[in-house]
């Protein structure tokens, strides 16, 4: 899911449609305290922040909202967006646990490779590949067994050579 937080009906709004007719589930609230319940309820896997939630244009009401979403969950990737940005705003951001900055007005395409992007690498994160997974077990063996190459390649059901060639195939030597 994804949570919308701005101030500006007409951005949640407009930003909802882009998610909606992409297939995308999404939630979109305007202020602080409906952000921080929505993150404690509905445990976003992004959350598209506006930096200025009020009539401000220092951004520092995003980023403090930004340390808060980072606190209850440090998992959540967080947009930044702001038609205020600055380039210390932005690395600000990013130092707090943002994970990307968007300026308005956006590209609806570039907005929605952002995103693509950070589900991508975490359906990657979240699902190890059968290379990770044999891997793992091959070092586990060996820590298992003291780094017996013997015990380690009996432990694993395989010959040494095989276990050699895993060790090359992993650069675990």
């Amino acid at each position: 899911m994804i949570l919308i937080v701005d101030d500006d009906n007409a951005v949640r709004m407009s930003l909802g449609l882009m998610l909606k007719q992409s297939g995308m589930e999404w939630k979109a609230v305007g202020n602080e305290a409906d952000a921080l319940a929505a993150v404690r309820t509905h445990e976003p896997e992004i959350v598209i922040l506006d930096m200025n939630l009020t009539i401000g244009t220092t951004g520092r009401q995003g980023l403090e909202l930004l340390r808060k979403i980072k606190v209850l969950a440090p998992e959540c990737e967080v947009l930044l967006i702001s038609a205020w940005g600055t380039i210390p705003l932005a690395v600000e951001g990013m130092n707090l646990g943002a994970t990307d900055f968007i300026t308005k007005p956006w590209s609806n395409a570039d907005v929605m490779a952002k995103i693509n992007r950070i589900l991508e690498r975490r359906k990657k994160k979240s699902s190890p590949t059968l290379y990770d997974l044999e891997r793992e077990a091959v070092r586990e063996a060996l820590r298992k067994c003291h780094g017996s190459m013997s015990e380690a390649a009996k432990a694993l059901g395989i010959t040494r050579q095989a276990l050699y060639r895993r060790l090359e195939k992993y650069g675990l030597k």
